[in-house]
């Protein structure tokens, strides 16, 4: 059961990371420089960011549930 658990966090991680570097793709692509907004890829880096949030929603829910912990804790645990 500990494999399937680390399987799976491992494999929510993942797909937090790939969202993340879409997202970091489609922003660059919108704020290309600090002094450009590039407005068209305002609709893309708006996916990105939703597709982003989903998929750390999804891996804040996988820890919670396994580990019995609440939101507040887990952000607790981050802290010193």
């Amino acid at each position: 059961m500990t494999d399937i658990i680390r399987g799976d966090g491992r494999d929510l991680v993942a797909m937090v990371r790939a969202a993340a570097a879409v997202h970091k793709t489609t922003w660059e692509a919108l704020v290309p420089s600090h002094f450009e907004v590039n407005l068209d890829m305002e609709a893309a880096e708006e996916d990105a960011y939703a597709e982003m949030a989903q998929a750390k929603a999804i891996l804040r829910d996988h820890i919670c549930e396994t580990y019995g912990i609440s939101i507040r804790e887990l952000s607790s645990l981050a802290m010193p």
